[in-house]
């Protein structure tokens, strides 16, 4: 199975995000309900061999200001005092916490003037799953087959 670590993001007003910056954006947005953080992309692997003692820190993970990839990857910065503890754990070097929020072909300039006039502030519990990825042509699915 195609595995990962990852908190989930159940960002409010993506919908409206994605119609108000979609002007300025060639590309494929991430799914709503497939928002995450990962903090470990495992690949192909047993579960079994992941079902081990994790504990997301007993904080809230915050998401604001925005980022941008190598011109290709629209994402939201996180943060929080322990984020990067679990990768750490992990073994994940350069961990760049982050919620990508669409695949860019093209942008316009004018983005850049547009997301320094979104104010996005919003906080998550740190929770830790297992999930499975399942590419399909029309995207990926994502399960969560194991909480820490």
């Amino acid at each position: 199975m195609r595995l990962f670590i990852a908190t989930p993001i159940p960002l409010r007003g993506f919908q409206e995000l994605t119609k108000e910056l979609s002007p300025y954006i060639q590309g494929k947005w991430s799914k709503e309900e497939n928002l995450h953080l990962t903090h470990k992309f495992i690949g192909e692997d047993d579960p079994n061999n992941w079902k081990i003692p994790l504990s997301p820190p007993k904080e809230s993970i915050n998401i604001s200001d925005f980022g941008i990839f190598n011109n290709k990857i629209l994402y939201l910065k996180a943060s929080s005092p322990n984020i990067n503890q679990i990768a750490t754990l992990l073994g994940v070097k350069n961990f760049v916490p982050h919620v990508t929020l669409c695949r860019m072909k093209h942008y316009d300039s004018a983005l850049l003037e547009k997301l320094q006039t979104i104010q996005i502030s919003q906080s998550f519990a740190f929770t830790l799953y297992l999930y499975q990825s399942i590419l399909t042509p029309k995207g990926p699915i994502y399960k969560k087959i194991w909480q820490y």
